[in-house]
């Protein structure tokens, strides 16, 4: 076998690169001359999907958006689609190498509302960087150490948003920050304190991809957690009583799964109110559906639900030799998917989906089982 050359890894890179952003940004990936420096900025930045959200938040919160300030520019995608809803865009960078490209692909893109630095920020630097005083302020910190590990307390993250926060709000009344989907919601909203108004879950294709804070300044008034266009408070989830199933024999029906970001948001309980479900367990976050609705669909999946079993051996194998391929999920019992999937003895594929869980009813004990389901 033919040794590759550096020339042949560069252009390993730059195919891997161009096939990712086929997928995250389609309409970049066409324009004749775009660059991608690195295959750390294609694999961090952006979807188009999830730049739009964040495009319509800053429409939201600051309507006729005089300047925005993206203090960590990156590869640009967040940046392009803020220059959609604000006059002007400040797309600052730290790396030189990707700024400068950044900047070209902003000229072959069209985009003329930007300008362009390249500026360490720190708590000294600031005050340089927005003395045109931005109507908001974006920052999307590394989360990744010198090392190139991967890191998620926010005081690791690059820039530190915990050093800039007060120098942030002092320059502009609102700032959006990007973190890991990975940071634990409670202590994003407790550490980055009163000011963060609304946490929102980001997600596409079924996966949790950000958590985006929105810190006005002076706010005082409590943190929103947004998720799937569903808005609740950590208080309203608390204190909400979930809707149980009498006993087993009214478990039948649709099953509703909830997507990763509702899952990641927390909103376990508020669920039974908001979306009309009843919960097949109080720690089992699967969900019956009261009515067959098709809306449900864009909080989660549904599934028609057609076998009951008990969770035990017998099921198991019966089940294994019924449905050879099959997806299994596992939930709120003492084994993982994987590991049912294998003492089933299945493979991935087919309509089937088996869902294993604790039930609890209001009338009956609770109950290990297992749910044969086809997806709606």
């Amino acid at each position: 076998m033919k040794k590759k050359t550096f020339s042949d890894i560069l252009g390993d890179i730059s195919e891997a690169g161009m096939a990712r952003m086929r997928r995250k940004v389609p309409e970049w990936a066409d324009v004749p001359g775009i660059e991608f420096p690195t295959r750390l900025a294609t694999e961090q930045c952006s979807s188009s999907a999830t730049a739009g959200y964040k495009a319509a938040l800053v429409r939201r919160i600051s309507p006729g958006c005089r300047l925005l300030a993206d203090l960590t520019g990156g590869l640009g995608v967040d940046c392009a689609a803020f220059s959609g809803v604000s006059g002007r865009v400040l797309y600052n960078e730290m790396d030189p190498d990707l700024a400068a490209a950044a900047e070209r692909n902003f000229a072959r893109l069209g985009i003329g509302n930007v300008s362009f630095s390249c500026v360490e920020v720190t708590p000294e630097t600031l005050p340089g960087l927005v003395s045109d005083g931005p109507d908001v302020i974006f920052l999307d910190p590394a989360r990744r150490s010198g090392s190139g590990r991967k890191v998620f307390l926010l005081e690791d993250c690059s820039p530190d948003v915990l050093r800039l926060k007060a120098g942030l709000l002092a320059a502009a009344p609102d700032v959006l920050v990007k973190l890991s989907p990975m940071a634990d919601i409670s202590m994003v909203c407790d550490r980055l304190g009163p000011e963060v108004r609304e946490l929102h879950v980001v997600g596409t294709d079924g996966e949790c991809k950000e958590l985006l804070a929105w810190l006005q300044r002076g706010w005082n008034g409590g943190c929103s957690i947004v998720a799937e266009g569903l808005c609740f408070t950590a208080a309203e989830e608390s204190a909400a009583v979930p809707r149980l199933l009498p006993g087993r024999e009214a478990l039948g029906g649709t099953l509703f799964e909830p997507s990763a970001t509702l899952l990641k948001a927390g909103c376990f309980n508020l669920l039974c109110s908001r979306l009309g479900l009843v919960k097949l367990g109080r720690f089992t976050h699967l969900y019956q559906a009261i009515n067959q609705d098709e809306s449900l669909k864009q909080y989660g999946k549904l599934f028609s639900i057609k076998e009951v079993h008990n969770f035990d051996n017998r099921s198991i194998k019966a089940l294994g030799k019924a449905f050879p391929k099959c997806s299994v999920t596992a939930r709120n019992i003492p084994i993982s998917s994987d590991a049912l999937a294998k003492r089933m003895g299945v493979t991935p594929g087919g309509d089937t989906h088996v869902f294993a869980f604790t039930a609890d009813f209001t009338d009956a004990p609770s109950e290990r089982l297992m749910a044969v389901t086809e997806r709606i």
